[in-house]
């Protein structure tokens, strides 16, 4: 379609409507319609009143724990823990290997080792294939044995180390171990043990955060400022 552009002027056109003789009649409603005239409640009603007050309750402050981040020393102490293990795990092989020569009986047995708050190792019955006669034997000759007790301290002072250098919500921070209470959280001997990759009995106990994970105590607000109190009281008797 061709359109024609023209600057001459073009009046409107007059168009005139005819008025129509139709009436217009109101029509009365019909009883529906009348009943829910009647029944209609506004959506909303509004009483305004100059005496109004708006009370406001008092603010309440809420302390939100957040927890600390990983600490720029934990990749050192990390690094330190890994040494400690690897000594106690070398001592460990050295105390199974005399322990079979002096007292097969006993070496032939699974039991299990930790440390107590006081330094000294304890026997732990994890299969219940120990005597109370057994228990004894293996509690005089762990903790007879030097080297073995020397390297298991090391590693439970590391252990606590590097736990407390972590991050509560991303990393080992997420735990509170203590001396008080790392013989109930982590065995030593299924650490230490040589085992086949194939054979999954026992697997939880084979690495340190599986114990902690299942056993450990759960961090809170009141054990990270114990944490930090110990912290300063150790290094204040490290300096005096």
């Amino acid at each position: 379609m061709a359109l024609s552009v023209s600057a001459a002027y073009l009046p409107p056109a007059n168009t005139s409507l005819t008025p129509s003789d139709q009436k217009l009649l109101a029509q009365p409603l019909i009883d529906a319609a009348k009943d829910a005239l009647a029944n209609a409640a506004p959506a909303a009603v509004y009483h305004p009143s100059g005496s109004a007050t708006t009370t406001l309750e008092p603010l309440e402050a809420v302390d939100t724990w957040v927890g600390r981040p990983q600490s720029r020393d934990f990749p050192r102490l990390a690094e330190i823990f890994t040494g400690a293990f690897n000594s106690l795990k070398a001592s460990f092989k050295a105390f199974e290997s005399a322990l079979s020569a002096t007292a097969p009986d006993l070496a032939g047995k699974k039991y299990g080792f930790t440390v107590e708050a006081d330094g000294s190792l304890k026997v732990l019955d994890s299969a219940s294939q120990l005597s109370s006669s057994d228990t004894q034997r293996l509690t005089d000759l762990l903790n007879k044995s030097l080297g073995l007790k020397t390297t298991a301290i090391a590693y439970r002072n590391a252990s606590i180390d590097t736990v407390d250098a972590d991050s509560v919500w991303s990393g080992l921070g997420y735990y509170s171990l203590t001396n008080e209470n790392f013989a109930k959280t982590i065995d030593l001997a299924p650490l230490l043990r040589d085992f086949d990759p194939s054979d999954i009995k026992g697997a939880k106990d084979r690495t340190f955060i599986n114990q902690l994970a299942y056993k450990g105590e759960r961090a809170t607000q009141e054990t990270e400022v114990a944490m930090y109190e110990r912290r300063a009281a150790q290094r204040f008797s490290t300096q005096a």
